[in-house]
């Protein structure tokens, strides 16, 4: 049923066969969503690996097969990274392929590990079908993190956060439901390559039908509540990442944030949320900038006796073993009836991106003075611990500073037991322009609050800004027509789901048990196509 070409495993064509596979699965990630085409591609690389079994040296055959599909994924579902260099300036352009390039082929690597196990262990029918999903399973909680992780684009994220498929991530979290995309996509290639196409058949088609009725059952019955006394206003002005680069034009971006801020309603607003990067923050703090803190609070306070509390993201200092560290934080500035303003909550940012905010090494790095691709100067230092905040008039949350939301389970247990209610997601996504990158990012967000059951205020400059119900559904969109703003009442949450670290480990233990287990009783000599 599969023309020859699609499975053959060695020489160039074949490396190009498989770029071109894993570059079309890109498009079931978000803004496409094209899930049948990532399943149908991942169940060719299913059927590259059963046939890459049956040569000699079938190791190197199967991970070189699904490198150059891991390849063709991750560049195709990166490439936006690249948007970056072009926005830090000129000097960073050079760097670019080779960074953008090096990282699409570090995330290959643990597909192509993933594909020599496969190949190697010949095996066929379910049992192949139960290796692949264990191997690709270990894969990517190998990418999401080791060497900090980078758990972008997972198989799950195909079904767009709110649908009724999405929803089994609240069970599963979205790594559970990756693990049953790539079960799918197997048995999808079981159909495809052997005889066993009926178990393959119910395998491919029974996950899918339960994950939309499931899906279809919990947002049947959803309901959504509010907090009636905390009103929320989301700031989102466009603005290009070169602008906050040079002090003159910064300014004017900072300014119109303020004007948006100030427009109809304020006087009821209670919290004022800016996303990350609405503050150029090069070695210093806005929160030492008394012009920035005393305009705004002057403004506020003249529009309103009690002034809203400002969210808003920058930078603090401090002193380490004779050396400034600077760390990036999501920050709650009060205000007086006289503008006075009181820095009343701060809440470091634990995930830092490497090479992008923090650099490994980085006493070394600096002393070289290695270019960093980031608003900053200097490296980030990453929080020890990811805490969870109490900002005033609010109830307790968990800020996730940008790339944070990115990772499943960051949410922390609370330790008195006083669960948080919402997860503030500030972000600066003007770094990637009109690219896939922001779709993709505020996907990956509504994962974290059907995971948790946490309702997100989302700010995210150049990206989407809402408010996320715990079901992953966006409430408010991004905004437009030159109205910069969002106001929304803050959703409660539904129960706290502080399960997901747990569901992973298991996830983790099971996948590796299974890897050993077929290792060690793998039948000899089986014909791959029976």
């Amino acid at each position: 049923m599969i023309p020859p070409v699609l499975l053959k495993t060695e020489g160039w064509g074949a490396r190009a066969v498989g770029l071109i596979l894993g570059a079309a699965a890109a498009l079931g990630q978000a803004p496409f969503h094209l899930w049948p085409i990532f399943i149908l591609s991942l169940a060719l690389l299913f059927a590259r690996l059963q046939e890459a079994a049956t040569a000699e040296r079938p190791g190197r055959r199967g991970f070189s097969a699904a490198l150059w599909w891991g390849l063709g994924y991750f560049a195709a579902g990166t490439f936006w990274v690249g948007s970056a260099f072009i926005e830090r300036g000129p000097e960073f352009i050079p760097i670019m392929p080779f960074m953008v390039g090096g990282l699409a082929l570090i995330l290959s690597v643990f597909w192509g590990l993933a594909g020599a196990f496969i190949a190697r262990n010949r095996l066929s029918g379910l049992w192949a079908v139960t290796a692949f999903t264990a191997a690709l399973t270990l894969a990517e909680l190998a990418r999401g993190h080791i060497f900090g992780g980078f758990p972008w684009n997972l198989p799950a994220y195909i079904f767009e956060a709110g649908s009724r498929p999405s929803q089994a991530a609240r069970w599963i979290g979205a790594y559970g439901l990756s693990a049953m995309v790539i079960m799918i996509s197997a048995a999808l290639g079981l159909v495809l390559f052997s005889k066993q196409r009926a178990a393959g058949a119910a395998i491919a088609v029974l996950p899918i039908i339960a994950l939309y009725g499931v899906g279809h059952v919990r947002l049947s019955g959803a309901v959504i509540d509010y907090h009636p006394d905390i009103n929320m206003r989301i700031v989102s002005v466009p603005f290009k990442q070169s602008e906050m680069m040079e002090p003159n034009t910064a300014v004017g971006v900072t300014n119109k944030f303020i004007h948006a801020s100030l427009s109809t309603g304020i006087e009821d607003v209670t919290h004022l949320v800016w996303p990350e990067g609405a503050v150029r923050g090069f070695y210093g703090t806005a929160m030492d900038d008394p012009n920035l803190l005393g305009a705004i609070g002057n403004i506020l306070s003249a529009q309103d006796p009690t002034p809203p509390v400002w969210l808003m993201n920058s930078l603090q200092t401090e002193m380490e073993r004779g050396r400034t560290r600077y760390y990036n934080v999501a920050v709650a500035i009060s205000f007086d009836a006289n503008g006075i303003a009181t820095v009343a909550g701060t809440n470091r940012k634990r995930k830092l991106v490497a090479f992008g905010e923090h650099i490994p090494l980085m006493d070394w790095f600096e002393d070289v003075q290695f270019p960093l691709i980031s608003t900053n100067l200097a490296s980030i230092s990453p929080a020890k611990e990811k805490r969870l905040a109490d900002f005033p008039g609010l109830p307790r949350l968990s800020p996730q500073l940008c790339y944070e939301v990115a990772f499943p389970g960051l949410t922390p247990k609370p330790k008195d037991g006083i669960p948080p209610e919402f997860i503030l997601n500030q972000s600066n996504d003007a770094w990637f322009g009109r690219s896939a990158g922001p779709a993709q990012h505020a996907n990956i967000a509504r994962y974290r609050a059907i995971e948790t059951g946490l309702p997100i205020i989302r700010a995210a400059s150049n990206g989407v800004s809402a408010q996320i119900d715990p079901y992953g559904r966006i409430h408010g969109d991004d905004v437009a027509d030159n109205i910069f703003y969002i106001d929304t009442k803050l959703l409660k949450p539904l129960k706290f789901n502080d399960r997901i670290k747990v569901i992973d480990l298991l996830l983790l233990l099971i996948s590796l048990s299974l890897c050993v287990i077929l290792s060690l009783i793998r039948p000899r000599g089986v014909g791959l196509r029976s």
